[in-house]
């Protein structure tokens, strides 16, 4: 028999059918949905607020997601306080002058090439270019991009390559060479090679190596988004691979490089090396670290977070404007001071194993006075 309600009752206001309340309360929040309204959740995460939290719970997240980039800000500061404490020293001393050794290599040796002066020109005229380029790029984005603090980070680490030479002259220069000036190795704490003045170096040479290093590392990271669109679900370290043989690809020259003669490999390994005992003599593990360091960059360069921010860069976004720039400048100092000095490390590491000199020099080439 149907059941009637009787007269003055609404069907629809009878209440719930029974278990229903049971089951909206039983009912779960989808994991990871932020309750609030869309434009509250905009502002929490503004103000550096996770989504789901609540004020209260937000507020200690800013200063826990600078540390990242205020440890590496710090660890570049230091770099750039020690580098500049080194350099002053040196000029102070007046370490740039190089000592002469008449009949060990002094003046009477060599005679200077066109070479010499061209090549140490065009390596400024390089650089100043490159530097050129990067800053119409920032000023066309209205920021500074990583590519412009990566480049700036090269050129502050190029202070760190008299630091192979740090017990045996491992890389010896040409004193010919255009802008030549004493080492200011010999300055650095804890130095355990030649006394100043005695060993060389090339600081104009030098900003070619800044120049090609950032260029090869836009090309790693060329390669790699070609890689990963074709591979969507490849694994970042497979990647790191994958810009390390890049790099060793793009540094096969090198060994031809040596014949310019700007430099010698004084402390090669000659079990692993190229024409071992001629002056333009190359170890081959010279490959492997370049490319090594360079496949570090170009990763650091290429994995980055929602925000387009590296690793070395975390968290930056949470500082104002004048103080995000200086924490992310000084944080591409320090992540690129630990990858070339490391590079730096394995040469002295390896040129405590052994190696030889050269049997004889060239007739253009003059050595510094500890050769």
């Amino acid at each position: 028999m149907t059941h009637i309600p009787p007269p003055g009752h609404d069907a629809v206001t009878a209440g719930p059918a029974p278990g229903a309340a049971e089951q909206r309360r039983g009912r779960k929040r989808k994991p990871g949905r932020d309750p609030r309204p869309e434009r509250e959740r905009e502002q929490a995460q503004e103000q550096g607020e996770a989504p789901g939290q609540d004020q209260g719970q937000g507020r200690a997240r800013p200063a826990a997601g600078r540390r990242l980039v205020l440890g590496w800000a710090a660890l570049g500061a230091v770099c750039l306080a020690l580098q500049a404490y080194v350099l002053v020293r040196w000029a102070a001393d007046g370490g740039y002058r190089l000592v002469d050794l008449p009949g060990e290599g002094g003046a009477e040796r060599g005679h200077r090439r066109v070479l010499d002066i061209v090549f140490p020109a065009l390596s400024a005229a390089g650089a100043v270019w490159l530097a050129l380029w990067l800053y119409r790029r920032c000023r066309a984005e209205r920021r500074v991009s990583f590519d412009a603090l990566l480049f700036a980070g090269v050129l502050f680490a190029g202070w760190l390559s008299p630091l192979m030479n740090w017990f045996h002259p491992v890389l010896v220069s040409n004193t010919h060479v255009w802008g030549a000036v004493g080492s200011w190795g010999p300055y650095m704490p804890g130095w355990q090679g030649s006394a100043p003045g005695m060993e060389a170096e090339l600081p104009l040479v030098t900003f070619s190596v800044c120049s090609t290093a950032l260029v090869g590392v836009l090309a790693c990271c060329h390669v790699l988004s070609r890689v990963r669109d074709r591979w969507p679900g490849i694994r970042p370290w497979p990647l790191v691979g994958v810009a390390v043989a890049t790099a060793v690809a793009l540094d096969l020259s090198e060994p031809a490089i040596s014949l310019i003669g700007l430099s010698v490999w004084s402390k090669a390994l000659p079990e692993v090396s190229l024409w071992s005992g001629a002056w333009y003599q190359f170890p081959l593990y010279q490959l492997l670290t370049a490319a090594l360091a360079s496949g570090l960059l170009s990763a650091l360069r290429f994995f980055r977070d929602e925000r387009g921010e590296t690793l070395v860069e975390r968290g930056a976004w949470r500082l104002p404007g004048r103080a995000r720039l200086w924490a992310r400048f000084l944080a591409v100092v320090g992540g690129v001071h630990v990858v070339m000095g490391g590079y730096t490390a394995l040469h002295v590491l390896l040129s405590l194993v052994g190696g030889q000199p050269p049997d004889e020099l060239p007739g253009f080439f003059r050595p510094p006075a500890v050769y």
